[in-house]
């Protein structure tokens, strides 16, 4: 055999076994890309189908999902997002963390909550997943109002990215507001007929009743030849009068006390702390912190209703002995609570469900905390006493 000849075999040999050895790297290789990647293809192939916008991002805040119905609601296609940080441009003007973001970084409750100004919390269904809502200037014609929630995804019990899916809750929003004001308009209405009755029974049946109680003074005075049993008679009928003159003053002042117009709040509770301490023997104490100021009529009206129903529901119903007043003025907001040492009760759902629960009372103080976009939570436990805490901000 000659030497070119052995020197081709062992080419045609090298050859041979470089290409099996191609053929099985290249083979193990798309084995192995096959493997990393079913997974995602079956989640693609699902989150594409499905009729809310979706995205998902991996540990580096990449983007590694992106739906059609999100690619519709943003603008941006998949082709332009995937792989890149840049999920953030479907929703806000400047680059900052999306929920998604925040919890594929295990961020803290109390940063998540910082990040949507007290409006996110934790999942009750999820572990580890969050929920928020928020307004979207740049979504929409007129901007769009979206629940999302954003939950981990986990490989062997290690956070590798997370999942976030949005919901357009415009329309109940637009609702909601609309609700507002309407709530709003009744209430102010209701006020001004509060006002206008207690006007009218101060100006006119009240005076009316002082005039008849001088009559009788006039015709007592001029009767001096009447009998006993008359002079008694005329004298209960007197006493009746003065009675119902102070019981249509009393109502005329519940209605709508004209110290709340004249001085402002803290005026007018403390003629309140007087008035259920006559009427129910509860001693009331108010605490006063920060700078005192006068705030908005709207505010201080509801302040006022809103304490004086809490004082009455607890002189009525919860065998209560006595009653603390605190208002806080801070910054940019006040904030009251008001806590009794009454036998309390079962809070059993919601504060949205209070109506259904029948306490309309409740309900009520909930609805004027709202109409001034205030917050509102009532901490009750049997035999221990109820606390409302309120804050609503200028």
């Amino acid at each position: 055999m000659s030497y070119l000849t052995i020197i081709f075999i062992l080419l045609v040999a090298l050859a041979i076994t470089a290409g099996v050895l191609i053929f099985f790297v290249v083979k193990l290789y798309l084995n192995r890309e096959d493997l990393l990647t079913s997974s995602d293809v079956i989640l693609a192939r699902v989150l594409g189908r499905f009729p809310l916008p979706v995205f998902a991002v991996n540990k580096k805040h990449h983007v590694i999902q992106w739906n059609k119905a999100l690619e519709v609601l943003s603008g941006i296609s998949k082709n332009e997002v995937l792989g890149t940080g840049n999920q953030w441009k479907a929703f806000y003007g400047n680059e900052r963390p999306v929920l998604a973001d925040l919890i594929a970084d295990g961020a803290s409750e109390e940063e998540i909550s910082s990040r949507y100004h007290g409006n996110a919390r934790k999942s009750s269904l999820i572990r580890g997943a969050y929920e928020a809502e928020d307004f979207f200037p740049s979504l929409g014609d007129n901007g769009k109002w979206y629940h999302f929630t954003a939950s981990p995804l986990t490989s062997r019990g290690k956070v590798i990215g997370a999942i976030e899916i949005l919901e357009d809750v415009t329309e109940r929003h637009l609702a909601e507001q609309n609700l507002r004001y309407y709530a709003r308009q009744i209430t102010r209405v209701q006020e001004e007929e509060r006002k206008y009755i207690a006007r009218e029974l101060h100006d006119t049946t009240v005076q009316t009743l002082v005039a008849l109680i001088y009559q009788m003074d006039n015709f007592l005075a001029g009767k001096p030849d009447l009998t006993a049993p008359e002079t008694t008679s005329l004298n209960a009928i007197y006493k009746r009068l003065k009675w119902a003159v102070e019981e249509v003053r009393r109502f005329s002042r519940q209605l709508r006390p004209p110290v709340l117009d004249d001085l402002g709040l803290l005026p007018v509770l403390e003629w309140l702390s007087g008035e259920v301490k006559k009427m129910y023997g509860m001693e009331v104490e108010i605490v006063i912190a920060g700078e005192q100021k006068r705030l908005q009529p709207d505010t201080e009206l509801a302040l006022f209703r809103i304490i004086q129903e809490a004082l009455i529901n607890a002189a009525r119903h919860a065998k209560v002995s006595s009653a603390a007043v605190r208002i806080e003025y801070l910054e940019n907001s006040v904030r009251v609570s008001v806590t009794d040492n009454g036998v309390g009760f079962d809070l059993a759902g919601k504060i949205d469900s209070l109506p259904r629960d029948g306490k309309l009372g409740l309900a009520g103080m909930v609805e004027r905390v709202q109409m001034l976009d205030g917050k509102m939570n009532i901490d009750s436990v049997r035999r221990r006493g109820t606390t409302i805490n309120v804050e609503i901000p200028f």
